[in-house]
């Protein structure tokens, strides 16, 4: 008898939202496992719930990826089923500000959530990807290609990505695990609204940021669907 195949399991972070739960959306519907995670245990449990009320094979987990323990539980957690087949670095947040403006501590939060800690949970679940010969996919920006003003900190940790892909692609091509980095422009999603917005008082740049900073958000809200993002996403793990 022919032994059934298995379902590959796919960890998408943050899922929550926009691009991420376009993503988990699309690979649910493709006939993937997924696990996707959000920062709030709370709001994890919400999700699974409503996910299994329209019985989607989607479990919600949470994930603060400035925390090495909540990255410990993590990888503690997707160990029982063996690791994912394929990991989805989505999570990230942005700062708008001058970079005079942008203090040490803010700086180190950026690199902090957008860099470090995917990095670390890359290298916690890399045994598993080589395993299962998965794939790890980033989604960069277009904006770490191209600096942007008053968005430096982002910009540099998209740069970071691009440059740790590329990399990480070289490296892991031997042992059958593959690396795209997908770098998006903009969509319409909550990453506006959640955006860090830091223009104090009395600013010499005040006019510049507020400037910039309307016309920013009227090209985001403007901008297409993340399901286009989610669909990519989708064909890039068909590959």
């Amino acid at each position: 008898m022919e032994t059934p195949r298995r379902q590959k399991l796919a960890l998408v972070t943050g899922a929550g939202s926009g691009i991420g739960a376009a993503i988990v959306a699309r690979l649910a519907g493709s006939g993937y496992r997924v696990v996707g995670t959000v920062r709030e245990p709370a709001r994890a449990r919400t999700l699974t719930a409503e996910a299994a009320a329209s019985s989607r094979a989607i479990t919600f987990l949470p994930l603060d990826l400035t925390s090495d323990q909540s990255i410990t539980d993590l990888v503690a957690a997707l160990g029982t089923d063996g690791g994912p087949d394929i990991v989805v670095h989505n999570a990230g947040f942005g700062v708008f500000g001058a970079i005079e403006h942008i203090d040490a501590q803010m700086v180190a939060g950026q690199f902090a959530a957008n860099v470090f800690g995917p990095l670390n949970l890359t290298r916690r679940l890399l045994p598993a990807l080589r395993a299962r010969k998965g794939q790890v996919i980033w989604i960069g920006s277009l904006a770490g290609r191209i600096s942007l003003p008053f968005q430096a900190h982002y910009s540099a940790t998209k740069f970071a990505i691009a440059a740790f892909s590329d990399a990480l692609r070289m490296e892991l091509k031997p042992h059958g695990v593959r690396v795209t980095c997908v770098e998006p422009g903009d969509f319409s999603t909550g990453f506006t609204a959640a955006r860090t917005v830091v223009r104090p008082a009395g600013s010499p740049y005040e006019a510049q940021t507020a400037s910039c900073l309307a016309a920013v958000e009227k090209q985001e809200t403007a901008g297409p669907s993340p399901d286009w993002v989610g669909n990519l996403v989708e064909r890039i793990c068909r590959m």
